[in-house]
């Protein structure tokens, strides 16, 4: 079974994420095709990529049969009390890509213009890379990310009837800049984990417990969690921060990172990055591959 291969193309400077919720009346069936058939624009050639994903009630009216077994809508991490991440779970996410911002900005538009009878946008979010590959905190994003074949084997399901697919997750991460900018640069690097010009990961006792690495580079039973991450920055002249995606051959690798970043854990320990970052929305999703993508639209 094929992936979707906009999973996997080169960082594009340009990109888009449109989320959406099902109207009411209208079937799985018909939003989920409109969406495949919006998508074939990809063979056009205006050098523009989509990527489809799915939430759970189309993925139990269409995917039952190939979805992964832990396949699950996005739940809230920790409490309203401390620090915490909500669902903002949807029916349907798209993700654009492309070298030129024009093209990408068509392409979005296309699609919210083939689904607006079906569905409605509750999420658009234009995002874009920045020098270096680096977050608006001014480090670099992504450097762990796994290279070559160790990407397939991270995002993708190997084998049974799910074979191909992937699980996804969203979430609009808002920074708080000001805060984390009056921190000195030492600290900084022990909030992220890494030097911050040099990107170089901290070692031995320089590394904190609470880094982002440390709570995000986990092992179960000596197995590394890897996931392959596709973020990137969003932002204007008021806001700025991150729509974080990742794929993941299972919903656990992602949901233990979580688990850790927020506190809920045995430790008791949370990520500092949520101290300088606010989680505004999460949902997870099924990326079919090509095959089911199409079997199911048919």
């Amino acid at each position: 079974m094929n992936p979707q291969s906009g999973m996997f193309e080169p960082d594009n400077p340009h990109q888009h994420h449109l989320e959406w919720v099902l109207r009411p009346g209208v079937t799985p069936e018909a939003l989920a095709a409109a969406a495949v058939e919006a998508r074939r624009a990809d063979e056009v050639g205006d050098g523009s990529v989509a990527v489809v994903g799915f939430g759970p009630a189309l993925v139990n009216a269409l995917f039952s049969q190939v979805v992964p077994e832990d396949y699950a809508g996005f739940e809230p991490v920790g409490t309203d009390a401390g620090w915490y991440a909500p669902s903002t779970q949807a029916d349907l996410w798209i993700w654009v890509q492309g070298r030129e911002r024009a093209a990408v900005l068509d392409r979005a538009i296309a699609f919210a213009q083939a689904l607006d009878g079906l569905a409605r946008v509750v999420s658009d979010v234009p995002v874009f890379q920045r020098r270096e590959n680096r977050d608006f905190t001014g480090f670099v994003d992504g450097t762990a990310n796994p290279k070559e074949d160790a990407r397939f084997a991270a995002a993708l399901v190997s084998d049974g009837p799910a074979a191909g697919s992937s699980i996804a997750l969203t979430q609009r991460w808002r920074h708080k800049l000001d805060a984390f900018n009056a921190c000195p640069v030492a600290e900084q690097e022990g909030i992220i984990g890494r030097t911050k010009v040099d990107d170089i990961e901290l070692e031995g006792d320089a590394m904190p417990d609470d880094s982002h690495v440390s709570r995000t580079d986990v092992k179960l039973d000596g197995e590394a969690l890897k996931i392959y991450r596709r973020s990137a920055p969003y932002g204007d002249a008021r806001e700025q921060g991150l729509l974080f995606l990742a794929f993941s051959c299972e919903r656990r690798r992602i949901q233990v990172q979580l688990d850790r970043m927020f506190g809920v854990c045995e430790d008791g320990l949370h990520d500092r990055i949520v101290e300088f970052s606010d989680a505004l929305s999460g949902s997870y999703w099924f990326v079919p591959a090509e095959e089911a993508l199409e079997a199911a639209t048919r």
